[in-house]
């Protein structure tokens, strides 16, 4: 950032000073104030004049550049608008990567200015606070030539240096299996209980370093992100990088090039008790070779059930259809054949990669089951892995699911439905779900009640409300009871209500079809 050309203002007397007008509306300087105010300042020009004197020639162009550019400048000293000094100095961040309107003056913003008052010091204690000052606007010097972004950039590729976020990423399929392995439900169906609890007591302290910042954190850095904050500490040459929504802070030596965390620990022994976690687990998976085994033939299974998958999914589908037509949605078949069940439990198992090795904890923490007593269950149909069982079995359901379809949609068609007081056909529900259908969300439940009562309101005559096949259905019962069977449906999920109204569900629209082509039939 360089100031603009025509805000600095320079006075002869104070050859080592610039001054700049404070506020935005103050946008000139004539005089530089009292008697007093003259003292102050000339005492600030001596200190820099010994400053700049101790600085490289190298050193006072940077310090230049980053203010003034190609200018000369002296160190900057804010003026308000009543040409009195202002007590307190600019951080020289509020310089650094910067742009300012050249046509308004500098805003007055104290977060930017240090809390120090210096006209009340002492001449010792205004001779170290310059000094301590002096640091940051030479450490900002130094570092404004790269920008903010090239600066984040830059300290994100050391962050992946740092020891322990490396060690992360060597060892990241290990970290996630341990972190799974530990929640796994198969460990309580394993041997050596005790042992097993101890090694996943032991994980609170093996993965602590690991869980000290979050997986986003580890796996991107600072990438991505838009909070992200720079602060720059010029005394101590860092620049600290903070980013809330990830819960991310580090701190970056310039000096060292290198990125500390506000959290350290011991990288070394961090990687053998990483390495002890895996190995301990990995040898209670040897110890317990039937489980293993069993989680083999799974492997068989989904292979089976792979082979067999159109199939499958023709059944899968069928059973959807049959829900649909299911108002109290029980799960009939699955109940009577169990190996119908047996298979859909199957196909939710997540198996690991083929490509782990067996008995690894990499390969054992990708296991996941809806519920490991499945695992007892193989034994049981072992029949059913012949290919030609396995086939004649799966057309046998597909037989199963289509009769009950079949019967469902017959049961739905003849037995009215009862609701609350009230039992409805097939016709009345077909003019029901179509009241739903054609009217959807245009009109409030209000509407939707008078129509059902057969209540000939102006408004219903104009939209001619009163002409649908619906109108009146009704009648006979009382408003409130028409609120409670519009209630009745929605728990039947049929249909949901709107912000207005009411709209049918896939299933209530499924039905309703199902009714209009039997009234077509007939």
């Amino acid at each position: 950032m360089t100031l603009p050309e025509n805000w600095p203002v320079d006075f002869t007397a104070y050859n080592h000073l610039t001054f700049l007008p404070l506020g935005r509306k103050n946008k000139s300087i004539r005089s530089v104030g009292s008697k007093h105010t003259k003292g102050l300042l000339g005492r600030l020009n001596d200190y820099f004049e010994r400053a700049m004197n101790e600085l490289s020639q190298e050193d006072i162009v940077l310090f230049q550049t980053f203010l003034y550019g190609s200018h000369r400048g002296g160190f900057p000293v804010a003026i308000d608008k009543n040409e009195d000094v202002y007590p307190h100095f600019w951080k020289p961040t509020s310089f650094l990567w910067k742009e300012y309107n050249k046509n308004r003056g500098i805003p007055i913003h104290h977060d930017e200015f240090y809390s120090q008052n210096f006209t009340v010091l002492t001449k010792n204690e205004l001779e170290n606070y310059l000094g301590s000052i002096m640091k940051d606007y030479m450490f900002c010097a130094r570092i404004h030539d790269s920008s903010k972004e090239e600066w984040i950039q830059h300290i994100n590729k050391c962050f992946f240096k740092h020891p322990l976020i490396s060690l992360y990423h060597r060892n990241a399929d290990v970290i996630e299996a341990i972190e799974q392995s530990k929640k796994s439900p198969l460990l309580f169906i394993m041997k050596n209980p005790e042992q097993i609890a101890f090694w996943r007591n032991r994980i609170e302290i093996i993965m602590r370093p690991f869980r000290s910042l979050s997986s986003a954190a580890f796996e991107k850095g600072f990438s991505g992100t838009e909070d992200t904050v720079v602060a720059v500490h010029g005394e101590n040459e860092i620049i600290r990088l903070t980013s809330e929504d990830r819960g991310l802070a580090v701190t970056y030596d310039v000096a060292g090039d290198a990125v500390s965390l506000d959290d350290e620990y011991n990288v070394v022994l961090a990687a053998k008790r990483l390495a002890t976690t895996q190995r301990q687990f990995e040898e209670i998976i040897d110890e317990n070779e039937e489980v293993i085994q069993k989680l083999l033939v799974f492997f068989k299974w989904k292979s089976l059930l792979k082979y067999h998958e159109v199939h499958i999914k023709e059944i899968q589908d069928r059973l959807c259809s049959l829900t649909t037509y299911q108002l109290n949605e029980e799960q009939v078949l699955q109940k009577n054949d169990h190996f119908l069940s047996f298979i859909q439990n199957v196909s939710q198992v997540k198996t690991p990669n083929a490509d782990l090795e067996v008995g690894s904890i990499q390969w054992f923490s990708q296991w996941e089951f809806p519920d490991v007593t499945l695992l007892q269950e193989t034994n049981k149909f072992t029949y059913y892995m012949d290919p030609n069982e396995i086939e004649k079995k799966l057309t046998e359901i597909n037989a199963k699911i289509e009769n009950e379809l079949h019967k469902q949609r017959q049961v739905l068609l003849s037995t009215p439905l009862k609701i609350g007081q009230i039992t409805f056909d097939s016709n009345q529900m077909l003019r029901l779900l179509t009241l739903i259908y054609t009217l959807k969300n245009t009109e409030t439940q209000q509407s939707y009640v008078q129509i059902l009562e057969g209540v000939s309101t102006n408004n219903i005559r104009q939209k001619e409300l009163d002409k649908i096949p619906a109108f009146g259905l009704l009648n006979s019962v009382k408003r409130k009871r028409i609120v409670t069977y519009l209630q009745e449906l929605q728990n039947y999920q049929l249909l949901k209500k709107e912000k207005k109204g009411f709209s049918l569900t896939p299933k209530g629209k499924a039905i309703r079809r199902l009714f209009e082509e039997e009234s077509r039939r007939i």
